[in-house]
């Protein structure tokens, strides 16, 4: 089922608390737009512009959201479902921790230099996404695939890691005090290291 594709006059005219589904947003400025409590299903926002967009109390399921730019908009208390974010840009964003976010997708995904504290991800993708310099004070990632992520220089503070993918983890590089991991992680993490744990 095709989706329905709107223009930049019908952009104008969205209005907050309605639902809208398999609609194709591609390309299109939607900045400074207010769509609070808006409900998008199987929608379409690839290189989207939702600079300062108020996104309070949306909820995006199974939405593609890959390249958009999210920079400075409010997402208090929205939830992302199943959604694809590659190369999303989020950089201040307002409200982060209040955000849901289950199986999306965040592959590459530059979070370099954002707080993302008290964030609650669940059975999320991040593979090769830069999380350098991120503050992740009791934030969780459960049961997320951290493959081959850029941790350098975060901070961490009661951060839990666990069941998550840990694969290609610079232990030379990152300085792991501060997260929280499960027995089997840590014999993971050993065995980057080239340690064999015998039990």
């Amino acid at each position: 089922m095709r989706r329905r594709a709107f223009d930049q006059a019908q952009v104008e005219a969205l209005e907050p608390g309605e639902a809208y589904a398999r609609c194709d947003f591609d390309g299109l400025s939607l900045k400074h737009r207010d769509l609070a409590n808006c409900a998008f299903e199987a929608c379409s926002f690839k290189g989207a512009d939702l600079t300062d967009a108020r996104l309070n109390g949306c909820e995006f399921s199974e939405c593609d959201l890959s390249n958009a730019k999210l920079a400075g908009s409010n997402v208090f208390a929205a939830r992302f479902d199943r959604c694809k974010l590659l190369g999303v840009v989020i950089a201040g964003c307002q409200n982060l921790a209040t955000t849901k976010i289950s199986k999306c997708v965040f592959d590459y995904v530059q979070f370099r230099g954002l707080s993302i504290e008290g964030m609650r991800f669940a059975e999320c993708s991040f593979i090769e996404a830069d999380l350098s310099l991120t503050i992740l004070k009791k934030t969780a990632f459960i049961k997320c695939n951290l493959e081959s992520v850029d941790w350098t220089g975060a901070e961490f503070e009661q951060t839990d890691l666990r069941g998550s993918k840990l694969t290609g983890l610079n232990m030379c590089k990152v300085n792991l005090a501060g997260v929280v991991l499960s027995p089997d992680q840590l014999v993971e993490l050993a065995h980057e290291l080239g340690i064999t744990v015998l039990t």
